[in-house]
This record gives structure tokens, C-alpha cells and sequence, in this order.
């Protein structure tokens, strides 16, 4: 069984697409929960609001839903996560709340290391919500799924097999045991369709049919 956590840039993509490769991509790992029932699909309840927020800006102020789709977007998001029948809410937890703690220096290191952007600090707690369910199940079948790029530098950095020397002496401590080592990133945009396993074609239709 894999674990996906949806951050809001992925999440959102579910129900309004700005991408057809991200959306069959997308697609695809919903079949995974919906017609194969071979994955958990969670996402942040952090990340709910977000997504809430997120669809009305495209509605209100960008004008890039109208407003049947809009009330489609926000129709197929509440049947969704409605008793987790797809994405099941991840609610935040204190253990979370340290996690951020060791993850919060590798994001300032990366800033300034160059990072135009720093991560929020709801990003920074996504990290370590997906931290926290890779520690709990197998790291090696649990996946943050993300849109974004600045998430995927942190985690690539974390997950480096040759990390750098403040990582080990500091936040990260010992690699091998520690509690926070974080799973694979899927960063969509980049994402190849051979990154995923195959899924059948029955699944997708299945999947497609959602919308």
C-alpha cells in the first residue's frame, strides 16, 4: 500500500488543471485509491483552507474559473474529502510542530544559499507532516506529492546520500536513525510518467470519470 500527501499546489491541480501532463499524472494516482485501492491519499487539514482559498482567488480575482467551474471545483473537493472518501485530512500534531524545528534551519540554509523565495511556514509543516508519515509506515511507499519546486530543494536536500556537513552535526543529527528523514518528493512538473507504475486503462477511465 502507498501513502501520497497532497500539499495545496498538488491538491488544487486535482480540480481545477492548469497542466495536462500533471493532470494525467494526477489522475493516475487518484486511481491508485479510487479503482485499485492501492494507496492512502492524505492531505494537510492546513492544506484544506488552502485549497479553499486558492480556488476562490482563481474564481474572484483571477478570473481564470468561471463560476459553474468553480462550483464544480468546490463540489468535487467536498465530496473528496468528505469522511476521506479520496484524500483523507491529516490533521497537524505536536510532533509536527518539533519536526518543524530541525526542518526550519535547512530552509534557511537554502535560502540563503540562493532560494529566491523562502517556504512558508505551513510549507515547512507539510514537510514535516509527510516526515512524520513516512516515520509511522514505509518510507520507501510514502510520497509528497507538490507543485512545488522550493519543497522539492528542501526535501532533495534532506534525502542527499552525501548531505552536507551542518546537516550531520546539526538539525538531522544521525542519518541512519533519524526520525526525520523524509520520503521521495514528486514534484509534478517535472514528473515523468515512468515515475509512476503503470496503471491500467480501466483504472483511468475510472479515475476521468470523476470529473
Amino acid at each position: 500500500m502507498k501513502t501520497f500527501l497532497f500539499d495545496a499546489s498538488a491538491a488544487v491541480d486535482l480540480y481545477a488543471p492548469r497542466n495536462e501532463r500533471v493532470k494525467s499524472l494526477l489522475e493516475q494516482i487518484r486511481a491508485l485509491k479510487t479503482v485499485l485501492k492501492r494507496a492512502t491519499l492524505f492531505i494537510p487539514d492546513i492544506c484544506i483552507a488552502e485549497v479553499f482559498n486558492t480556488l476562490a482567488r482563481m474564481h474572484f480575482r483571477d478570473g481564470t474559473l468561471d463560476h459553474n467551474q468553480y462550483e464544480k471545483c468546490l463540489k468535487n473537493f467536498r465530496n473528496d474529502i468528505h469522511w476521506g472518501i479520496t484524500l483523507y485530512p491529516y490533521n497537524l500534531n505536536r510532533y509536527h510542530i518539533i519536526a518543524a524545528d530541525t526542518i526550519i534551519p535547512i530552509e534557511q540554509h537554502r535560502a540563503i544559499d540562493g532560494e529566491r523565495r523562502p517556504l512558508s511556514t505551513f510549507d515547512i509543516l507539510v514537510i514535516a507532516m509527510a516526515c512524520e508519515l513516512a516515520h509511522v509506515g514505509d518510507k520507501e511507499k510514502t510520497f509528497l506529492v507538490t507543485c512545488d519546486k522550493r519543497m522539492k530543494h528542501v526535501l532533495d536536500e534532506m534525502r542527499s546520500p552525501t548531505p552536507k556537513e551542518w546537516l550531520i552535526r546539526g538539525p538531522l543529527g544521525d542519518l541512519e536513525r533519524s526520525r526525520w528523514t523524509p520520503p521521495t518528493c514528486l514534484y509534478l512538473p517535472m514528473l515523468r510518467p515512468a515515475d509512476l507504475r503503470v496503471v491500467p486503462a480501466r483504472a483511468m477511465f475510472a479515475a476521468s470519470a470523476h470529473d
